[in-house]
């Protein structure tokens, strides 16, 4: 671990044995990937310890910085609802790098998972658990957001970057999209950037209505994290994103949610005060989201009124 980060020691050395600057891990089993990306199971050869290992392929140096930009952002926070960087690495192949990011390995996996096993059983999550898993979960999003001298945005928040601790604490993962939160937009080009950007890194159920037109002439800021909050409460309470259907019917993701259409059930489990709440976040109209204190502070009003 340490400072700047090195090529030393990053192989595969001999049957399962990875070597990570100078400690040894056993390959257990391939766990995940992404677009260019692989999750592995690793385990401390000598302490038994369970670790996932990233491996970021990079096809240019491009492609290198913007991983190594994640490195940092992971070395940056020291909290509980972010994923924290045990060890990294840069492993050199051929033409290619891979970018190598040893991380805490969570066997309960992720929001995803979990609206998984509950689907299979027909349950649902409790109400009090609702508020506690999304509480977590805004207070990751707040060290974002207060992050001095320059806040910081997400900008790809949904149930698979969400992960669960044994003791049932959300942990926000993937910080490969994190950036600056204020974004300038001064003309065409500028706004364009920015919408191919969002349309790689964000997830298009739960990314921002202004990051799929990018209007001239704004800036866009954090508030794009508070819709995808919204999205997150919508979906511990239905197991499902707001716009998740649309999205399997390959219907317009975009036009839905601009106009905003929340497929509330017509019976609910849940208080209507939650509704509101998801209301609220999801407005269509940046400026009038509520920032990320303003929502701590009314969820955890929310959790004293329930006690």
């Amino acid at each position: 671990m340490g400072g700047a980060l090195s090529t030393v020691n990053a192989c595969v050395c001999g049957r399962g044995l990875v070597t990570i600057n100078q400690k040894r891990y056993l390959h257990q089993d391939n766990i995940g990937e992404g677009g260019f990306s692989y999750v592995d199971l690793i385990e401390d050869a000598k302490s038994g310890t369970f670790f996932a290992l990233k491996r970021i392929i990079c096809h240019d140096k491009k492609a290198e910085n913007e991983a190594l930009e994640e490195v940092e952002y992971c070395r940056m926070f020291h909290h509980e609802n972010i994923i924290p960087l045990v060890d990294h690495c840069i492993k050199n192949k051929g033409r290619l790098t891979e970018v190598w990011l040893v991380l805490p390995y969570y066997k309960r996996g992720t929001l995803y998972d979990e609206y998984q096993r509950l689907a299979t059983k027909n349950e649902k999550i409790p109400k009090d658990r609702v508020l506690s898993l999304f509480l977590g979960s805004c207070k990751g999003v707040e060290a974002f957001h207060n992050h001095q001298p320059e806040a910081l945005a997400h900008r790809d928040i949904k149930p698979g970057n969400v992960l669960i601790t044994n003791e049932d604490v959300p942990v926000l993962m993937d910080l490969g999209s994190v950036a600056p939160a204020r974004v300038t937009i001064r003309n065409a080009k500028e706004a364009q950037a920015l919408q191919d950007l969002a349309a790689e890194r964000c997830t298009m159920p739960f990314r921002a209505p202004e990051l799929f037109q990018v209007p001239l002439h704004c800036i866009i800021d954090e508030k794009v994290d508070i819709w995808s909050l919204g999205c997150i409460l919508f979906s511990l309470m239905y197991l499902e994103g707001p716009f998740d259907q649309v999205w399997l019917k390959k219907d317009s993701v975009a036009l839905a949610v601009q106009n905003r259409n929340l497929p509330f059930p017509q019976t609910d489990l849940y208080p209507a005060t939650y509704r509101n709440l998801v209301r609220r976040l999801m407005d269509v109209e940046p400026a009038t989201r509520p920032n990320i204190s303003w929502v701590i502070e009314h969820v955890e009003a929310l959790i004293n009124d329930n006690t």
